[in-house]
């Protein structure tokens, strides 16, 4: 079985994807790393440029190509970029692990190929907890369409191991008609078509941070600081998530005895550590404004780290970032303009 790490990638996001492969690195995984070109300006990084095999979209077949385009007519809020990391599909590999750049490795992912044998997708977020509020603008119709509990299969596409069969591009395209079928019910991004792929395909779907294996949360957002996070890994408790406890509250009450909430203590057999993959920052404001962000400059020295963090802190203080972020939403509402315009 060929197996082996897709990435996507330019000069913008290098900073990220150079601390992503130090991390996947330092953790002993050993895998090969495909890494897609997003477009722009292309990355320079030696030490990148060291450890993947770089490629571009050119590279891929007439129907790789022909499926990216087709993916970006009904995925209007996804840049171009966003869309290959679906190439991983279109590989020779058997197996893959796709991973945004704004993660970090926090163990060697070679282990989670352990459990593709039973499973199509594997994953380890909490995004069921969320009831698909990030992924549909009427959230409620998919279980009206696909039945209940189709929400708790949600999907973080940030970070998704998949074990290729010739269905899945299939049940792709047939999300991408669902999509132009229903335009009022997903918003218009990959993480919302994938998901209904699953669904329309009956996908086998893994899980990790559910019962049987409980692992931690892989939101940053989830741990108050790198303290917070050490804890929870070496198991002084059960990580009970804000959106976790949101999540049970509103459960049914038979739904509650069948997973009853965890307890603040861990049980007594608990092994004295508990497994993380990685932690990915998707949806944060800006990075270096909590502790754990720290991690995001692993691969610097000390010195350059706490540089970093100084300048980003510094741009908060002056009020840049606030300046850079109001201009690029209005950028992206401009450029949505333009769009149903044309």
């Amino acid at each position: 079985m060929k197996k082996g790490i897709v990435l996507v990638a330019n000069l913008k996001s290098q900073w990220y994807c150079e601390n992503l492969i130090f991390s996947i690195r330092k953790s002993g995984c050993k895998l090969p790393i495909r890494l897609v070109h997003f477009g722009g300006e292309k990355i320079n990084s030696e030490f990148v440029l060291s450890e993947v095999e770089f490629l571009t979209v050119d590279e891929f077949s007439s129907e790789a190509k022909a499926f990216i385009t087709n993916l970006g007519s009904v995925l209007t809020d996804c840049p171009k970029g966003f869309l290959y990391r679906f190439l991983g599909w279109f590989s020779d590999w058997d197996e893959f692990i796709y991973a945004d750049n704004d993660i970090v490795a926090l163990m060697n992912w070679e282990r989670l190929f352990e459990f593709t044998e039973e499973y199509d997708l594997v994953h380890a977020d909490e995004e069921y907890t969320t009831q698909g509020i990030y992924n549909y603008l009427q959230p409620d119709k998919i279980e009206s369409l696909f039945g209940e509990g189709s929400l708790s299969t949600a999907i973080t596409a940030g970070h998704i191991v998949v074990k290729k069969n010739p269905n899945m591009i299939a049940d792709m395209n047939a999300a991408i008609e669902w999509f132009k079928e229903h335009p009022e019910i997903p918003k218009k991004h990959d993480q919302s078509l994938l998901h209904v792929a699953t669904l329309i395909g009956d996908w086998k779907l893994l899980n990790l941070c559910k019962p049987p294996h409980n692992w931690l949360s892989s939101w940053s957002g989830d741990y108050a600081n790198s303290l917070d996070l050490i804890h929870a890994i070496q198991g002084g408790y059960i990580q009970d998530t804000a959106s976790h406890k949101t999540w049970f509250s509103i459960k049914s009450d038979q739904s509650k005895t069948e997973s009853p909430e965890p307890s603040p203590e861990p049980p007594s057999n608990t092994p004295s550590n508990t497994p993380i993959s990685h932690l990915h920052y998707s949806g944060r404001g800006r990075i270096g404004t909590e502790p754990i962000d720290d991690l995001m400059f692993s691969d610097q020295t000390n010195k350059k780290r706490m540089e970093r963090l100084f300048t980003i802190q510094l741009a908060d203080m002056l009020g840049i970032t606030y300046y850079k972020n109001q201009r690029k939403r209005v950028k992206n509402y401009l450029n949505r303009i333009l769009k149903f315009t044309a």
